[in-house]
């Protein structure tokens, strides 16, 4: 009898340990998102033993990445749901955890050292936010926007919309729409919930980003991928047409007869990263979704095209994530640019510049100027625009500014009511039809030329 207790108390703990071992494999922390934004001076910090550089648009952000904005900076990170972290000037925030857990949901814990930031989380899911700084740990809910400025003296958290909790106080406290939360850093006991909330000069700056995101986010009956981050570049730089034995590709605007001249791997950089090895990471706006999914194509007629693939209706993008860019047919004698060789990891370079990213991000003649954000925030320094190549007015269409809020810098719009196709050809519902060398019309899908902005 003692003996069988004995094989039952060993085979508990055999069980025990194997249990503990399968649920602390059940977290994946193998979860990559994107710098969605940049501009003026930002710096990151990608944890592979390089301290600070320059941070670059699409840069891959990983568990560990820290960014530190300088007196004109701003950033954006956009995470997979579509749900971002936008940072404003003299701010450092470090995405402490980026985890998957067994159930699907994602958890997201960001450490807010100085600064100020706002969270817009998603309407749907069960992901997690979590922001600590110092030693007080906030809980953001999901479809929040929430505002937190920090000091080493004090917290305020400013909530649009949505809920914000504050953990480990002895009583649960809740912080709601258009309510302000003040907590004494020095002593986290002392905090207090206020109605109302404050203006920023950084708000419009931050809206204006929230309503790119979301106009141009869906597919809007188009071709192509309907859900993906990432996706609003691609449908405000470019647009999407049929390509007989491929079918849908997508080509930024401005490209007629400039694709033939041109490869997807003149402006960027190789970053090295431990477990992945060296991913690129493209300066273009748009240059996130086709450098990491899908394929690039050289298809007769109308050159390089990105093809995002069959079946992706649903969560497409999860799980294929690409460090180098995938090529379905390149042009006869084409050769691909290869990432730089590993040969011993104390003398690995962490980041290998191409092109004109060491200066600026590069627009492609002909192609459509990148909304100046920052231009909305009051006092602003300016920043310099040196080294960015801009399209020549015959190449491209002007957009109007609304005209409340018109800004000479700023261009974005929400989409017009009337289609107007960058490629010089006649617009309508539906994509660009190509069989074999030569281009047929079926209708030219475009996405934006004037209009107010979407508020």
């Amino acid at each position: 009898m003692a003996r069988n207790v004995r094989l039952l108390s060993l085979a508990l703990t055999a069980f025990a340990v194997v249990l503990a071992s399968l649920l602390a494999f059940a977290d994946s922390h193998v979860r990559i998102v994107r710098l969605s934004s940049v501009e003026g001076h930002v710096q990151i910090d990608r944890g592979v033993g390089e301290g600070l550089e320059r941070a670059i648009l699409n840069t891959p952000i990983v568990e560990g990445t820290r960014l530190v904005t300088g007196s004109d900076g701003l950033a954006e990170v956009e995470f997979e749901n579509e749900s971002a972290l936008r940072v404003t000037e003299n701010s450092e925030v470090k995405f402490a955890q980026l985890l998957l857990n067994d159930a699907g949901a994602k958890i997201n814990q960001f450490q807010l050292t100085k600064g100020l930031v706002y969270l817009d989380t998603a309407s749907k899911g069960d992901d997690i936010y979590r922001i600590k700084i110092g030693k007080t740990t906030l809980l953001a809910h999901r479809d929040t926007l929430a505002r937190l400025s920090a000091t080493p003296e004090q917290l305020k958290v400013a909530v649009f919309h949505g809920e914000v909790q504050l953990e480990g106080s002895a009583q649960p406290v809740s912080i709601h729409k258009k309510q302000t939360l003040t907590v004494d850093l020095k002593d986290a006991a002392k905090y207090e919930v206020a109605n109302g909330t404050e203006q920023n000069r950084f708000d419009n700056w931050n809206k204006e980003r929230e309503d790119y995101s979301r106009t141009y986010a869906d597919s809007g009956g188009y071709g192509g991928p309907n859900r993906g981050f990432g996706l609003q570049d691609l449908n405000y730089y470019g647009d999407y047409f049929y390509a007989n034995g491929y079918g849908w590709a997508w080509q930024p605007y401005g490209f007629a007869g400039s694709m033939l001249g041109w490869e997807p791997y003149n402006n960027g950089a190789w970053m090295f990263y431990p477990g992945l090895g060296y991913s690129w990471a493209s300066a273009y706006p748009w240059g996130w979704l086709p450098y990491h999914y899908g394929s690039w194509a050289f298809i007769n007629g109308t050159g390089w095209a990105w093809l995002p693939g069959s079946g992706y209706n649903g969560t497409w993008y999860a799980g294929n994530f690409l460090t180098v860019p995938k090529i379905t047919k390149a042009p006869v004698g084409w050769t691909a640019a290869t990432p730089p060789a590993i040969l011993q990891s104390s003398m690995v370079p962490r980041t290998v510049l191409v092109g004109n990213a060491a200066t600026s991000g590069l627009m492609v003649p002909g192609g459509r100027i990148p909304p100046n954000f920052a231009s909305l925030v009051p006092g602003r320094s300016a920043v310099t625009t040196a080294g960015i190549v801009k399209p020549n007015g015959a190449n491209r269409t002007v957009f109007a500014a609304n005209a409340v809020n018109a800004h000479p810098d700023h261009v974005f719009a929400g989409r017009p009511v009337t289609a107007i196709s960058d490629h010089g050809e006649f617009g309508g519902i539906g994509g660009r039809a190509i069989s074999g060398p030569s281009i047929g019309m079926a209708g030219a899908a475009a996405h934006g030329s004037a209009g107010g902005s979407a508020k």
